[in-house]
């Protein structure tokens, strides 16, 4: 009897409890009354916080279940970090060839990073965080401890257009570091580590190098031609980092440059298909506003702000053999490790040490001209024979190497094999645009310039002085 009577309060409790479950289920699921003015259906208080109760107990629950050790790549890089993560064997063979081979993350830093996550004490995915890069590599793992999965993450990003408008008191330098860092370049908008100090010096070191060694180059020498009271205008596209509330420089867009004395150097980007050997690639160059290239076919120098120390000669009492004989070329002296840039579009033919040259790089151009580069200290990664450069390409270093008294590069230049004299050489402009692509480029010049005069809200000179200055309403905003 006792039993039966244990049975029937077992089924009452079961009846009650589907009886519950089904109320709730009702409550929760059923769909609002399509009446007019009729009161829709709506979660009871109670069953809300058993909802929420439940999600913060699942998430604790994947709390228990998910760990994450982190390892700071030291003096042991990759393979050390990898061990200290917990991975040995296959595991930490195949891992090391996918980073290094599959993902291609072949140079590791000091305070790079490894993440090993767990589920359930199993390793389920490897994530690798260089320091210096926006974004990380990531490994899946299978449960069988197999690599299954591998990709490159890029941090969240985007892409914004900004106009910045300075004047120049001292230098050209000063006068961008004043007007040309972004509000939000930190996430604080100071500079208060050393890492936001460093993030600013390189963003103006970007964008100076951009301005005064390529696009401007060619137009003005910023040894000579820049006084106070220059003015300059420049379209900045930047990218932005939502997740570490950062901004980052990317190129300009179009840059106006305004001399105290008169006159405008105007320079507007166009992506065309130049005419040599980057046939079928099209490549991003900068104009005048007539479709001019601001291009010459060859840079004034090979390095930034060089100094002539030996000029070419017939006879020059040689400083080290003690003896005259010809120099077939200009000697520019400049600090240890100074950049040095190809002075023109070409193709690497010699890359190596050459005798009394030392370290060496010649490059073969179009319409029977070749440069060489002599004394580097050191060449250029990814600048090997057969590869093709860009005019302002750095190929190498500046060092003293060979026969040779100090620091400097040794520049000389070729026409159909014979040498000539690059300061008495009539450097023909690059190709000016024609046809289809001057009509585009035309038609972008006018948008890029409207977007601009609507980001700048001021005056922006133009380079035709008979047009006058334009006239902007005041926009109050510089970002887009």
């Amino acid at each position: 009897l006792n039993g039966t009577t244990r049975n029937l309060r077992r089924s009452r409790r079961a009846s009650i409890l589907l009886i519950l479950v089904g109320v709730v289920a009702t409550v929760l699921f059923m769909k609002p009354s399509d009446t007019a003015g009729g009161r829709s259906w709506a979660v009871l208080h109670v069953e809300g916080e058993r909802l929420s109760f439940l999600t913060d107990s699942l998430e604790a629950l994947l709390a228990d279940t998910i760990e994450i050790f982190t390892t700071i790549i030291g003096d042991e890089f990759l393979g050390g970090a990898l061990r200290e993560a917990g991975l040995s064997g296959g595991q930490f063979l195949d891992c090391c060839c996918v980073l290094m081979d599959s993902l291609g993350w072949n140079v590791q830093q000091p305070g790079d990073s490894i993440q090993a996550v767990h589920w359930n004490g199993v390793l389920r995915e490897l994530r690798a965080f260089p320091r210096y890069r926006r974004g990380y590599y990531r490994i899946g793992i299978s449960p069988d401890g197999d690599i299954c999965e591998w990709e490159y993450v890029p941090e969240d990003r985007w892409t914004r257009l900004r106009a910045v408008e300075g004047v120049v008191e001292s230098t050209v330098w000063h006068a961008l570091w004043n007007s040309s860092l972004p509000d939000d370049l930190t996430p604080t908008g100071l500079l208060v580590t050393g890492r936001d100090s460093s993030r600013a010096w390189g963003y103006i070191a970007e964008l100076q190098h951009l301005l005064t060694d390529r696009i401007l180059a060619y137009d003005i020498d910023f040894y000579l031609d820049v006084r106070d009271g220059d003015r300059f205008w420049v379209l900045l596209e930047e990218t932005c980092y939502p997740g570490s509330e950062e901004t980052s420089f990317t190129r300009v867009m179009a840059v106006k440059y305004q001399f105290a004395g008169g006159g405008v150097v105007e320079a507007f980007p166009f992506f065309h298909m130049p005419s040599d050997s980057l046939q079928g690639l099209r490549v991003l160059d900068y104009f005048h506003r007539d479709g001019g290239s601001v291009r010459t076919m060859f840079l004034k120098m090979p390095v930034p702000y060089g100094r002539i120390s030996s000029g070419y000669s017939d006879a020059r009492l040689h400083p080290i053999l003690g003896y005259t004989r010809a120099h077939r070329g200009i000697d520019y002296a400049a600090p240890l490790g100074t950049e040095i840039f190809a002075v023109g579009d070409g193709m690497i033919t010699m890359r190596q040490y050459n005798g009394g040259y030392g370290n060496y790089v010649r490059i073969r151009h179009a319409n029977g001209y070749e440069t060489g580069y002599g004394h580097l200290s050191s060449f250029a990664s990814g600048r090997s024979v057969g590869t093709y450069v860009r005019q302002g390409d750095v190929i190498g270093y500046v060092g003293s190497t060979g026969l040779s008294t100090g620091p400097h590069v040794h520049f000389e230049m070729k026409r159909n094999g014979v040498f000539i004299n690059p300061a008495l050489e009539i450097l023909p402009p690059a190709d000016p645009l024609t046809g289809e692509e001057l009509e585009r480029y035309l038609v972008q010049v006018e948008s890029l310039e409207s977007v601009w005069s609507a980001m700048s809200g001021g005056t922006l000179p133009v380079a035709v002085e008979e047009e006058g200055p334009t006239e902007l309403s005041d926009s109050g905003s510089h970002d887009v």
